[in-house]
């Protein structure tokens, strides 16, 4: 009898369907988004939003009668894929704790204070993480190491912590883009089946449109706004408070030519980081006079200090793991999720509908856009989201003659740059995280996560950039293909001159 009730229990568990239904995919991945958009701009944190989805996703598969058991797989080899994203936020807690206490961020704000004008200070943080993230190939590197000095010289100024954000974040992900050292940049023509040299130089065409329109953005707002809210007394006065608490010294930027040289070096980011850590806990013990049991506690629970300077209390009471695992929890929340929506289905189903009707370069480019969209939602990190769309999309590009770098940089053009505009993505909750900003407060001013998919619907459109393996083969997989000779081409293909009637007859 209890042999019986396995078996019947056995034969009901395989019975069990593993994946969605277009409608269910739909209704499920709204229920999703509605409950974090409701979170999110009612002003929650988002851990526990974030986790309260796990939830919505078991009761969708028990009342949908979805096995769950395959699902919960799908979620936890997802976190345990994302690991290394997950350390690398923790080790970063550690070195901002060991930099403050070094004197190594408090050196930075004091050099850009002293030469940084702040007409021009948006343009300089973009420039400066543009170029630490070209030269390193992480933007996360370059958001916790220049791009939390940028936040504090822009506090200083008067400048919006957001504008201020937006330009670190934008020149972090412009290097991270184009650098030949980045995941992405390597990631994207794999999964595509291209070169990474011709994905790099593809990349040129819209992204250094949008990196010049972006520049010119941020200059026009440095020049409205810095000059309106700069107040030299308070330059003067958070100088003279970091003079008196640290020593301010050249060698205290140390811990910053660590991790340079050894990102340059291709060093795993995780050691890279954890090391610059450990050079800012060395040089802290004889620069600033610290012990090392100090300087080990604050790399755990952060820095603290009270110097009687409001703005440097703000800016350098900060740092230590402990600082950054609510984000990673919500790290770790959102990766899972995303492995249980991959699992189950939702992202094929999503895009099925608009993949089937591509006849047209736009068309092409465009969906690629959608599914990337639609994969960084769903797969919540950057890599997860090439993966995917890699495996949509590159046998569609060499069905029709497309050539893969024009896929390689269409998905870097979303997945990439795009990592930013959902709350509940890897990258957007690191950023938040290490600049102490909000989502709200960045997202109007990541001006290239907007520019890049409408220079690479431009770039469809006109032709320019569109690079093909096999063009007569795709003059045959297309209406019409994008450019004025190539239209001719196609329009010639189809159509014939009658000598009769001087009339153009389709071919048969």
């Amino acid at each position: 009898m209890e042999q019986e009730k396995t078996q019947t229990a056995e034969t009901k568990k395989k019975a069990q369907r593993t994946t969605t239904t277009t409608p269910e995919s739909i209704i499920l991945m709204a229920a999703v988004i509605i409950w974090l958009v409701i979170c999110v701009r009612g002003g929650s944190s988002l851990p526990v939003p974030m986790l309260i989805t796990w939830a919505i996703i078991y009761l969708f598969c028990k009342i949908r009668k979805i096995d769950f058991g395959t699902t919960q797989s799908a979620m936890f080899d997802a976190i345990r894929q994302a690991f290394g994203a997950i350390m690398i936020l923790l080790v970063v807690g550690v070195m901002i704790g060991t930099w403050i206490a070094a004197g190594t961020i408090p050196t930075i704000i004091y050099y850009g204070l002293s030469i940084i004008n702040p007409r021009f200070f948006l343009l300089c943080a973009l420039i400066i993480c543009s170029m630490l993230s070209l030269a390193t190939g992480t933007s996360y590197g370059s958001v916790g190491s220049a791009g939390i000095a940028m936040m504090a010289i822009g506090e200083a100024m008067g400048i919006p912590a957001g504008m201020t954000a937006g330009a670190v974040i934008c020149g972090s992900l412009f290097g991270d883009k184009l650098s030949p050292f980045s995941d992405t940049t390597n990631m994207a023509p794999a999964m595509a089946g291209g070169d990474l040299f011709k994905h790099i130089r593809s990349m040129l065409y819209t992204t250094i449109p949008t990196y010049v329109v972006t520049a010119v953005l941020f200059t026009i707002l440095g020049l409205r706004y810095g000059n309106a809210n700069y107040d030299p007394t308070i330059i003067k006065q958070t100088m003279e408070g970091l003079r008196a608490n640290f020593n301010i010294n050249a060698l205290a930027l140390i811990p910053v030519a660590v991790v340079i040289v050894l990102l340059v070096l291709k060093v795993e980011a995780v050691p890279a980081i954890l090391l610059g850590g450990i050079a800012g806990l060395v040089v802290a013990i004889p620069l600033q006079g610290e012990t090392l049991i100090h300087a080990l506690t604050v790399g755990y629970s952060g820095y603290t200090i009270d110097s009687g300077v409001e703005l440097i209390d703000k800016l350098l009471n900060r740092g230590g793991i402990t600082s950054m695992s609510s984000t990673a929890y919500v790290m770790i929340f959102a990766v899972g999720l995303g492995g249980a929506l991959e699992r189950l289905g939702v992202l094929n189903n999503l895009t099925k509908p608009i993949v089937s009707r591509i006849n047209t370069i736009p068309k092409l480019v465009g969906s690629t856009l959608v599914v990337s969209y639609a994969c960084g939602m769903i797969g919540c990190t950057m890599a997860m989201d090439h993966v995917l769309t890699g495996k949509i999309m590159a046998p569609i590009y060499k069905e029709k003659g497309v050539a893969p770098e024009v896929l390689s940089r269409s998905m870097e053009d979303c997945g990439t740059v795009g990592a930013v505009l959902y709350p509940w993505h890897t990258t957007s909750i690191y950023f938040c995280g290490v600049l102490g900003i909000t989502y709200l407060q960045y997202i109007p001013f990541v001006f290239m996560s907007y520019l890049a998919p409408v220079m690479a619907m431009i770039c469809a459109f006109t032709g320019f950039g569109i690079f093909y393996t096999n063009r007569a083969l795709a003059e045959k997989s297309f209406i019409r293909l994008p450019g004025k000779k190539a239209a001719a081409k196609a329009w010639q293909s189809r159509y014939r001159l009658s000598a009769v009637h001087g009339l153009f007859i389709e071919k048969k």
